[in-house]
C-alpha cells in the first residue's frame, strides 16, 4: 500500500478530487452568514438611499492632546454616623 493512497479516503464518502465546498452541509453552515452580510448590506444601502451620506465629521476636528481628560468623581465617603442608619437592626 502507498502512502498516497491513505489520502484518498473521504469522511463524506465523495469521490477523490471532489471539492468540499459543494457539499450541501458547507453551504447550510455558511448560508446564515451569507444572509445575514446581504441583510447588512441592503439595510446600508437602504439608509444612503433614502437619507443620503453620512454627517459624521468627527475625523474633521484635530484632537488637542493638552485638554484634561474626564476623571470620575470621588466616591462618598460615609461617617460612622450615617452608616449604622442604613443597616437593618436585628
Amino acid at each position: 500500500m502507498q502512502a498516497t493512497d491513505s489520502f484518498s479516503f473521504s469522511p463524506f464518502g465523495l469521490p477523490e478530487g471532489h471539492i468540499l465546498s459543494g457539499h450541501p452541509v458547507i453551504f447550510l453552515l455558511i448560508a446564515p452568514f451569507a444572509i445575514l452580510f446581504v441583510w447588512a448590506a441592503w439595510l446600508e444601502f437602504r439608509r444612503w438611499y433614502r437619507h443620503g451620506p453620512s454627517m459624521n465629521r468627527r475625523a474633521d476636528f484635530p484632537i488637542d492632546k493638552t485638554a484634561p481628560s474626564y476623571e470620575p468623581p470621588e466616591p462618598k465617603t460615609r461617617s460612622s454616623r450615617d452608616a449604622g442608619k442604613d443597616s437593618p437592626e436585628r
